[in-house]
């Protein structure tokens, strides 16, 4: 009802890697992951840690990765520090990890903003702020699939308590499900449809609570995913056994022994963790040949493969090989499209991201309040990049020349129309005469690149 009263962009777009954190970093910094430097929910950054990759999800290790001295984490100006700079308020409350509540508002302490992680409520802003909520509206319930709870808790500490003691002049509020619900049962499964009816009443709880305020124009709502999903086709593959077996040295930790770390999903990151110039050309020929290998990115676009700027995502701390397994359009258990092979850690069946196949790019994005057109159906391409200059144009800020995204006007009633933007389509692929290639569908508007697909042949 939301979606076909307001502005519903059917063709909405998430970046590569398809993850919670990597997403999480475009809405709120308008980039790609070349700027934003989030480039996967798992990566090595040395000069932060040499010896381990940084799980993104875990708040601990976000907390001493950002108090590494003369060291960004996110290396884009967020959304947060533009509003604060701009004398507005910021707040964010989020019922998924709790390293993803710390990666949408950083900079709470700093600009004294309001941020609330369920997973660590001990960590919000301001300090003790959660025992207060839970003073309004009861205990943070426990955590079960699907989050119907947890998901209830979520929209009334936001109600009851943000909206009424904060007050922020934004407010982002990131829920949980049905992702977790899909990874863990299948996309479409009993449970995951539970979850998104519950999450679809929970939406219209905040609607009716906000209704009058949207009516006549003091509030604009975003509702959109930052992802979507594909099916798990068979087992896990086990990529560091495989690896091994074709005589690599490769390992989920970087120790001495170690010539590539290996972080696995149903899209994989490989470092060269030592000296030998020749290991990433072996490496990708290997790859190349396994019947099970999808679209590869490299730093270079060693043959066979594609440079990773043509994803936007050449930036220092990312894989030199980005592995991204076959899917294909066959049906899960449920009767959804899109399957895929995966080294994921959720069961066979379930659900995951990370890749490049259309099912994970594509995601809903919906706008609806005044300022926004009525009953208006795009085809133009948007994306998550488009957040952060749509909310800055929506308060009148001055749109920055250091992001990826664009703001998008079209879907605003003053805008001019979706007919005036031009878009390309280009499909690139790489230059090798033997073998699979792989080739990558993109479509840009001005200067904004999304992904599309990408795909072996």
């Amino acid at each position: 009802r939301f979606a076909t009263a307001g502005v519903w962009y059917r063709n909405s777009h998430a970046v590569f890697m398809t993850e919670t954190r990597v997403n999480q970093s475009a809405v709120v910094t308008g980039c790609m992951p070349h700027r934003h430097g989030i480039v996967a929910n798992r990566f090595l950054a040395p000069e932060i840690d040499p010896r381990a990759a940084i799980d993104s999800g875990d708040d601990l290790q976000l907390a001493t990765a950002f108090a590494v001295p003369d060291v960004c984490l996110i290396q884009a100006t967020t959304l947060a520090e533009r509003l604060a700079a701009a004398g507005l308020r910021y707040a964010s409350l989020s019922a998924g990890t709790a390293g993803g509540g710390r990666l949408i508002n950083h900079c709470a302490e700093q600009n004294g903003t309001f941020r609330f992680a369920m997973r660590r409520p001990e960590t919000s802003c301001p300090p003790g702020v959660g025992d207060r909520i839970v003073d309004r509206i009861g205990a943070i319930p426990t955590h079960t699939l699907p989050a119907k709870a947890w998901i209830t808790w979520a929209v009334s500490a936001y109600l009851d308590y943000v909206e009424v003691e904060i007050a922020p002049d934004v407010m982002l509020l990131w829920l949980c499900e049905p992702d977790e619900s899909f990874h863990q049962h299948g996309i479409g499964s009993p449970a995951s449809l539970k979850a998104i009816r519950h999450v679809d009443q929970e939406f219209g709880r905040i609607l009716a609570r906000h209704e009058t305020a949207i009516s006549d124009g003091s509030m604009h709502v975003i509702a959109m995913s930052d992802h979507g999903q594909i099916g798990l086709a068979g087992p896990p593959l086990d990529l560091v056994a495989r690896l091994r077996e074709a005589g690599f040295k490769a390992s989920k930790t970087v120790d001495g022994e170690a010539e590539l770390l290996v972080v696995q999903g149903n899209a994989a990151g490989l470092w060269s963790t030592g000296d030998d110039t020749d290991l990433i050309a072996r490496c990708v020929d290997w790859l190349r040949r396994q019947d099970w290998c999808g679209p590869l990115f490299t730093r270079d676009g060693t043959a066979g493969t594609l440079a990773h700027r043509e994803l936007r995502f050449d930036h220092p701390r990312a894989p030199d090989i980005a592995v991204i397994c076959r899917s294909n359009d066959d049906r899960n258990a449920f009767g959804c499209e899109g399957m895929s092979r995966h080294d994921a850690i959720y069961p066979e069946g379930g659900g995951n991201h990370g890749g490049l196949s259309r099912y994970e790019l594509h995601n809903l994005l919906t706008l609806g309040g005044a300022r926004f057109r009525p009953r208006t159906v795009l085809d133009v391409p948007a994306g998550n990049v488009d957040i952060t200059p749509t909310i800055l144009a929506l308060l009148g800020l001055p749109q920055p020349g250091d992001i990826d995204g664009r703001p998008l006007t079209e879907a605003f009633r003053t805008g001019s129309s979706a007919a005036t933007l031009t878009a390309t389509d280009h499909i690139i692929a790489s230059t090798n005469s033997d073998g699979p290639k792989t080739y990558l569908s993109v479509t840009e508007v001005g200067r904004t690149r999304y992904i599309n697909r990408a795909w072996v042949a």
